[in-house]
């Protein structure tokens, strides 16, 4: 279904240079993924990568394919992913698009999306998709799991998130995140744990990477705050300044439907 206002209003903070800048600090997904979900791509021609942001997904996936088409509605994300990984990886096409929007010649022989789904349009999408690909593939889960400081950190958002106005609702956002797997045909699941480590501030900077905290919608004073907060709390966890993060990639694939399976 299309966004709500409210989800729009959000999306837009993608085009923000900052937001896309901040980006970069987002860990990756687990390497071995990759490999799992590879398994079940036997023909390597051509790749989509929905959402692309600076290239995630499709800067880990270049070498493994002829070509890849890297897709995003923000200019900012487009571009960061162009200077980024442009020299080392020629074969990715930069595109400045939303995904409901390009009609695409010829098919696909993987599609991928990472956390940027939720914000798609699915009942334009997969349809689409259906014409395109035999296999489309989710993946999801880079924010902080199995980690000692997970309820002192859950706490901090949820109080930050009243304070700028926002109701905490993990069931519902999780809820959201999955809304699109009724429009695949899941042929399997994957779920891997690693252990990324990074510095203080680079935690920090990421943490406006996304939608609710980015720096224009916080304001610069309380978006100060936010980061002195964070590293008031995270700082006794650092070793010589860098924090180990515990993350949890969940990957899900299958065909992409014409229409959504029933609830």
């Amino acid at each position: 279904m299309p966004l709500s206002p409210a989800a729009r209003a959000d999306a837009q903070a993608f085009d923000d240079a900052d937001v896309a800048d901040c980006y970069r600090y987002r860990p990756p997904y687990a390497p071995a993924l990759y490999d799992a979900l590879l398994d079940h791509v036997p023909t390597r021609r051509r790749l989509l990568d929905l959402g692309c942001g600076p290239g995630k997904i499709a800067a880990d996936l270049a070498g493994r394919f002829d070509e890849v088409v890297a897709l995003d509605p923000s200019g900012p994300m487009v571009d960061l992913g162009r200077a980024l990984h442009a020299t080392r990886h020629p074969n990715i096409h930069w595109l400045h698009a939303r995904a409901e929007d390009v009609r695409f010649e010829g098919g696909f022989d993987l599609v991928t999306a990472g956390t940027s789904i939720h914000w798609m349009d699915h009942a334009v999408l997969f349809p689409r998709l259906a014409e395109l690909t035999p296999i489309v593939a989710t993946i999801g889960g880079d924010e902080p799991g199995a980690v000692p400081w997970l309820e002192a950190w859950r706490a901090l958002n949820y109080r930050w998130l009243e304070r700028i106005g926002r109701t905490p609702d993990p069931v519902g956002r999780a809820a959201a995140g999955r809304a699109h797997e009724a429009w695949i045909a899941i042929g399997g699941r994957e779920t891997l744990d690693f252990t990324w480590r990074q510095s203080l501030q680079d935690f920090v900077a990421c943490q406006h990477s996304r939608a609710t905290w980015s720096r224009a919608t916080m304001g610069e004073a309380p978006a100060q705050e936010f980061d002195d907060d964070i590293a008031t709390l995270l700082r006794p966890w650092t070793e010589d300044g860098m924090l180990a993060v515990n993350l949890t990639s969940q990957l899900t694939w299958g065909a992409p439907r014409r229409t959504p399976r029933a609830a």
